[in-house]
């Protein structure tokens, strides 16, 4: 529960972002011109990739190396501090990390947010139900595609779908009749309350999103001026703005109509009478393209994986994925950290096949057990440390997930070094790689740490050996990156960029 509230609130994050920028690019430049139909389908369509956008993953081309990250030469040392972790004891089935509070805390946010999700669309519908009535209590005609009710409710005429509501008092041909009336035939035509209605649901959903309401308001306004065009269009416009003014006190509490007198009269009469402009107004809409890409790869692309360096010697590099079978490691209700280890860790070893890397991947496990098939976790460090021995590995890596032990939720990746290690100098060096490979995609600890314990693969492995903590599984932030499987490819490139840079490093 806890990640799928972390996912769904990073993605309501996405889409507020995505549609303040779009709005805003139509506030500063498209809104007041006269292109009304072109500004009507550019809000429906920001609305629209507001929602899709943060669901999108490009892969960026190679021909964008600026926009994806620059292949590093060789790692920086980075310093080396004491550091701890709170280490589950095997077994420990029930040592989850998420208080109840934390549960609690979760729980309320997703009640409140649903329940105003629930509220409004009680009153959307009850709107809905009662226009609905509205045909039952007065009589029908049938102009063409046009349902014509002659009725008295205040607020007429006004047109919902391809109903028309008018008003008795007003004479449908007198001029100015016929005017309204080719004004609400013109919402009809163009479906214009297909808008309304679509924007209403998208208002309740995603009710904490202020730019949904702001585009809203917006597209009733376009709607409005459309149809205004439309219906003086041969005609007398100033004779059409005195019309506006002279029923401009009146008003409809049915938002999703569109009534012939709403409030907006001000702006509507402006976009009647000045002069039409279209020099300026083409550059304006251009310049929607670049908004696009620029969102896209903000928001939506993702790089490629550093190209494999070739040229370099085979390498042999054990992969560690932490516990296994009885050990559960560190657990965050349904998340374990040994299955988080293990898919990271086979993730790397599928990848390292690929045609450039030339590491030859050995996993200590590939399946829910501990190392070796060993039922004591003492016995399956030592076959760890034998494994590396006997197919004479270069290198070590042993991933894990970190807690905060209770504390507040820290966050990021970690890497943990031994100066028990015969090549501790070596051990740093490719801890300080690991870090910079991973830190474009995520989070990470500036600084290596040792513990005052001893680390016991640490401390025994014959080849430089890090561990690796990959984020915190008591951060929900964290959890959700790391158990998305497509972070985990990430993560799983990262580290084998690392390796290799270390070993570039090391080969001048």
């Amino acid at each position: 529960m806890n990640v799928i509230v972390v996912i769904a609130a990073l993605y309501l994050i996405k889409v507020i972002l995505i549609s303040a920028l779009l709005f805003g690019y139509y506030r500063l430049f498209l809104r007041g011109r006269q292109f009304h139909q072109y500004n009507r389908y550019y809000l429906l369509g920001a609305t629209l990739a507001s929602l899709i956008l943060p669901l999108v993953r490009l892969p960026l081309p190679d021909a964008l190396p600026l926009i994806g990250r620059a292949p590093v030469l060789g790692p920086a040392l980075h310093a080396i501090v004491p550091g701890d972790w709170n280490e589950p004891q095997a077994g420990a089935a029930g040592s989850g990390v998420m208080t109840s509070s934390g549960w609690s805390a979760e729980w309320l946010l997703t009640g409140v947010y649903s329940t105003v999700i629930l509220l409004l669309l009680g009153s959307y519908l009850r709107q809905l139900r009662n226009i609905r009535r509205l045909p039952g209590k007065y009589p029908r005609q049938r102009l063409g595609r046009i349902e014509l009710f002659m009725t008295r409710e205040p607020g007429t005429p006004f047109s919902f779908l391809n109903r028309l509501f008018w008003n008795e008092e007003i004479d449908i041909d007198s001029v100015r009749g016929r005017q309204i009336f080719l004004h609400e035939w013109y919402h009809i035509r163009q479906r214009h309350t297909l808008d309304l209605l679509w924007l209403r649901t998208l208002m309740a959903i995603y009710w904490i999103n202020p730019f949904f309401y702001l585009i809203y308001r917006e597209i009733r306004t376009i709607h409005e001026f459309l149809a205004d065009r439309y219906a003086v269009a041969g005609g007398d416009r100033y004779e059409y703005a005195e019309l506006l003014v002279w029923h401009s006190v009146q008003d409809h509490q049915l938002s999703i109509l569109h009534p012939f007198f709403q409030s907006s009269i001000k702006r509507r009469i402006t976009m009647l009478t000045q002069l039409h402009s279209t020099r300026s107004g083409y550059w304006s809409r251009m310049m929607v393209l670049p908004l696009t890409f620029l969102i896209l790869c903000a928001f939506a692309a993702k790089r490629h994986a550093a190209e494999p360096r070739r040229g370099l010697p085979p390498l042999t590099v054990v992969i560690d994925p932490g516990h296994g079978g009885s050990d559960n490691g560190t657990i965050a209700g349904d998340s374990k950290e040994k299955d988080i280890n293990l898919a990271i860790a086979l993730k790397v070893k599928a990848i390292a096949t690929a045609p450039g890397y030339n590491i030859n991947v050995v996993l200590t496990r590939q399946t829910d057990e501990m190392a070796g098939g060993k039922s004591d976790k003492r016995a399956s460090l030592e076959y760890c440390v034998e494994l590396a021995r006997e197919n004479k590995a270069d290198l070590y890596v042993s991933l894990h997930v970190d807690n905060s032990g209770g504390g507040q939720p820290r966050t990021g990746f970690s890497v943990y070094v031994s100066p028990d290690n015969p090549h501790y100098a070596e051990s740093a060096k490719l801890g300080s790689a690991l870090l910079d490979a991973v830190k474009p995609s995520y989070a990470v600890d500036e600084n290596l740490r040792q513990r005052n314990e001893g680390v016991y693969i640490l401390r025994h492995s014959a080849m430089p050996a890090v561990l690796m903590e990959c984020g915190f599984i008591d951060n929900p932030a964290d959890l959700a990156f790391i158990r998305d499987p497509e972070n985990q490819t990430t993560i799983a490139k990262d580290i084998l960029d690392g390796i290799q840079n270390y070993q570039q490093a090391i080969a001048k």
